[in-house]
């Protein structure tokens, strides 16, 4: 019986559907992450022509990319997930075809590579959808470029046009980004092993080499030229030039040490994560069956098509014969891809590391990884079966670790969405020139650069011009850097591309939100360290200087996230708190106290319970002395650190009652959580 085949004009599809299931089962639940927020902002308020100045600083050409996509492309999330997606599967189908035109009888071999390629888990960060289509067109050019430049060398197309259009397309890749800086390296040695098939003497391959090298060649050293001595970035400075002046010896050995750090991470440890996924035995966890479910999916997928995939070209005798030797060799590739992929983020003295933000730069490692992959199943594995089952497993553990990484960004995008909203709620205005204080927030994918634009876009929804009206620090990583004081009266300013911020530290306002908390309002009296246990201490400078007159408690255009990104979710705790706390700076205990009642009957509850004081103080003021009490002794039972705060709060809250109902219920309160005694280490 005829086995079945399937067709290699296939091969673009499966593709296609292996970064489908990876990367896009998730996109209609995906939004904006890290820099996408900023940049969809600058198109907003600066226009298209705005992106030369936002560029100018660091990597003036890319300002030509995004001036171009993002009119085009918009501001729907949706579009640019797709857009990301499509580019990712571009890089992937471009570096099959360099694979196929490097080594034309491996057709098998090129095609397990594209797959491992398209789902290499050392990056997780595709989802940063804006920032890292343009990183894929990038990489998409460099590989096109070297994909057009073996296409002349083996005659499949013209030299003059072909060379041409490898060449700019090697400009547009160094000029755009110095990420691929250290993979043009590779070109010589590329090139050679292709002359060398036609030839035997090494010197005369070495000669051709180099006369072919030329107009690369040039292109590399002028832009090495352009960017060491003309060209100097303000966020990505080239500080090994002056080690290696000063220190040389210690310098290089550094180098060596890094790269094959990079070596390490990008062959070996960025595919070692797929073997820790979710805890098979929490199946009744959706995340988690979703996650088995991709992984079995794409496993049978890979198997049947890698086994059932008819590919005309034929395998050659050598082929057949030495399979090892071809091994060692695309293995050796794949570590010179790998040493050589780290070597921009070692000379920007950059780390090179799986955490997020900074396992971006393992893009620059994705082709060499998977070469060595290639090249010691080559080696090692003995049938084609065991390599396709073998390879199977790789591919679909790591569409599983990217599946997973998905949900990840969807859950931020959740919580930016709850972010929003409670910011609107509790400050429904704001006045312009304003400085935002907090520790930080707890999103992974979000830092103060990236939430400060959506919070002008938020706040200052017409706003054009170069003079930012609000500003987010973290206080975290801004303390004594660009914010050099939390001391009232000081002056701020701050650069954030092409606009600037000019404030002053007691024109802010300090914020502080933790994991499964709410959004907290921070001032001297209501919200502080004593009523905030857990309040890391480089928050308290920014609690005395809290100006909370900035807020427009009366506004008639109460201020809404932007609906297209966020609709409003549904009220629950955090609604009916930051609604009380808004009604308390307001001076409306009847109001808080309302809200406190109405979240108690929907049997609503907070994650901590210093969350209720904004409801225990409404009480008392309307004199609801059942509710203040109960919660008081709750709260105060939960967390006894909270004595402090609970009892600054009954004396405040009953200082203009003089009623015995009043005095009677502040000394029960006073005498059941011990107020005056100092807080013991076993209370906290």
């Amino acid at each position: 019986m005829k086995k079945l085949t399937i067709s290699e004009r296939t091969i673009p599809f499966a593709l296609l559907l292996t970064c489908i299931i990876a990367y896009g089962l998730l996109i209609p639940w995906l939004g904006f992450y890290w820099d996408d927020w900023p940049y969809i902002w600058f198109a907003k308020t600066l226009g298209a022509s705005g992106f030369a100045d936002v560029f100018s600083h660091d990597r003036p050409f890319l300002a030509l990319i995004y001036s171009i996509n993002l009119p085009i492309l918009g501001t729907n999330p949706i579009i640019w997930q797709i857009f990301a997606l499509l580019w990712r599967w571009l890089a992937t189908l471009t570096f099959w075809k360099s694979f196929r035109l490097l080594w034309p009888e491996r057709p098998h071999q090129a095609l397990w590579a594209a797959l491992l390629f398209a789902v290499y888990p050392g990056f997780s960060q595709q989802w940063i959808s804006v920032i890292y289509s343009e990183a894929f067109i990038i990489l998409t050019a460099f590989l096109a470029s070297l994909g057009l430049m073996m296409a002349v060398l083996r005659k499949k197309i013209p030299f003059w046009p072909g060379t041409l259009a490898a060449v700019l397309l090697s400009i547009f890749n160094l000029f755009s980004t110095e990420y691929f800086f250290g993979l043009e390296l590779l070109r010589p040695l590329l090139i050679f092993w292709i002359i060398s098939e036609s030839t035997s003497d090494w010197k005369t391959g070495i000669k051709k080499t180099s006369l072919q090298w030329i107009p690369y060649g040039i292109v590399l050293v002028v832009f090495t030229i352009w960017r060491v001595f003309f060209f100097q970035s303000n966020n990505y400075q080239i500080s090994a030039m002056e080690s290696l002046a000063a220190t040389p010896q210690a310098t290089m050995v550094e180098l060596l040490k890094t790269l094959a750090s990079n070596f390490v991470l990008g062959g070996w440890l960025a595919w070692n994560q797929i073997f820790s996924p979710p805890n098979a035995l929490e199946f009744q966890i959706l995340t988690t069956r979703l996650f088995w479910m991709v992984v079995l999916a794409v496993f049978i997928f890979s198997v049947v098509y890698l086994l059932r995939v008819r590919i005309s070209e034929e395998p050659s005798k050598e082929e057949t014969d030495l399979p090892e030797k071809w091994g060692w060799q695309v293995a050796f590739l794949g570590v010179l891809a790998l040493l050589t992929g780290g070597i921009p983020f070692w000379i920007a003295n950059l780390p090179l590391t799986l955490t997020f933000p900074w396992n971006r730069f393992t893009l620059a490692l994705m082709m060499g990884s998977c070469y060595l992959l290639v090249g010691l199943a080559e080696v090692f594995i003995r049938t084609s079966r065991q390599k396709v089952i073998l390879l199977s497993i790789l591919v679909s553990l790591a569409a599983g670790w990217q599946f997973y990484n998905a949900n990840t960004y969807r859950r931020e995008w959740e919580q930016n969405k709850d972010f929003f909203w409670q910011l609107g709620w509790r400050i429904p205005g704001l006045k312009p020139n304003t400085l935002l204080l907090t520790h930080e927030f707890p999103f992974k994918s979000y830092s103060d650069n990236s939430l400060t634009a959506p919070i002008n876009w938020m706040y200052a929804p017409d706003f054009k011009g170069r003079e930012m009206p609000y500003m987010l620090n973290y206080l975290s990583v801004r303390l004594k850097n660009s914010l050099p004081s939390a001391k009232p009266n000081q002056p701020v300013e701050q650069t954030y591309r092409a606009l600037t911020f000019h404030g002053n530290t007691s024109n802010s306002v300090a914020l502080y939100m933790n994991t499964g908390e709410c959004l907290k309002v921070m001032d001297p009296v209501f919200t502080n360290a004593d009523s905030v246990p857990d309040l890391p201490y480089k928050m308290e400078p920014a609690i005395s200087i809290s100006n909370l007159s900035l807020i427009e408690i009366n506004t008639e255009n109460p201020v809404t996230p932007p609906p297209q990104y966020f609709p409003e979710p549904e009220h629950t705790w955090c609604y009916y708190y930051e609604k009380a706390d808004l009604a308390r700076q307001k001076g409306d205990w009847q109001e808080a106290a309302r809200l406190g009642q109405e979240a108690i009957d929907k049997g609503f509850v907070p994650n901590k319970p210093n969350e209720w004081m904004v409801m225990i103080e409404a009480f008392v003021h309307v004199q609801n002395w059942k509710q203040a009490n109960k919660l008081t002794e709750g709260s105060y039972a939960t967390r006894p650190e909270l004595r402090p705060a609970l009892c600054a709060l009954w004396e405040r809250a009953v200082a203009d009652d003089q009623s015995e109902k009043a005095k009677k219920n502040l000394t029960y309160i006073k005498a059941y959580i011990s107020c005056g005694k100092p807080v013991e280490s076993g209370d906290r």
